[in-house]
């Protein structure tokens, strides 16, 4: 009788994931044809370019590189990334949209087991769709900025610290460990948080 109790809430668990996922992923789609960028602008279009025309990430002034003192780096890489493919304009940014969509509806996945570490498998559900929902974190795919990957990356880095808080087992650490890294090259302010998650784990565990 456990037995099947407890498969049928893994099923029912599996069901929940792949409707947060598609959910997630279907209802971005429209924002994007809606208010999704069309081109690199501003910061991002200079760093991009240096990083493809000349290999180096900095700014363009006048024909002078400078190096990048000011934008945490990781993003532009992540732009950089899908230079690779060798994309018209308008072709490249819908993959790095769509490639936000996909963060996204993981972090929601991923949110709906953070959450169940504290609520009902019900609770944890709606407050997923709710998440899912926020206009913000929709609107965010639509744009060429790190938010989206941000918050991907926050997400898994929540999770497992509540993974190593609670099973305290080496994998969650190093995971835990490498997040952090991405998060600090991806957001300098993000030191402060990753230094109180420390003080947290030192002083209670």
């Amino acid at each position: 009788m456990y037995l099947n109790n407890y498969q049928h809430l893994k099923n029912n668990e599996t069901y929940f994931f792949i409707f947060l996922f598609l959910f997630s992923l279907l209802i971005r789609l429209p924002v994007i044809l809606l208010f999704g960028d069309t081109s690199l602008v501003n910061e991002w279009e200079n760093l991009v370019h240096n990083l493809i025309t000349h290999g180096k990430l900095a700014y363009d002034l006048d024909g002078f590189l400078l190096p990048n003192l000011y934008m945490p780096p990781l993003y532009a890489y992540y732009l950089y990334f899908f230079s690779f493919f060798n994309l018209e304009n308008k072709n490249y940014i819908i993959l790095i949209l769509s490639s936000q969509i996909l963060l996204a509806s993981i972090s929601v996945v991923v949110f709906y087991k953070i959450n169940k570490l504290f609520f009902s498998q019900k609770i944890s559900f709606y407050s997923s769709l709710m998440f899912s929902l926020f206009p913000l974190h929709m609107y965010a795919c639509s744009q060429i900025s790190s938010i989206s990957l941000q918050m991907f990356l926050a997400i898994f880095y929540l999770y497992f610290f509540f993974q190593f808080v609670k099973k305290k087992n080496l994998s969650s650490i190093v995971i835990f460990s490498f997040l952090s890294g991405l998060l600090i090259l991806l957001r300098g302010e993000f030191r402060i948080i990753f230094v109180l998650s420390l003080l947290y784990l030192f002083f209670f565990f």
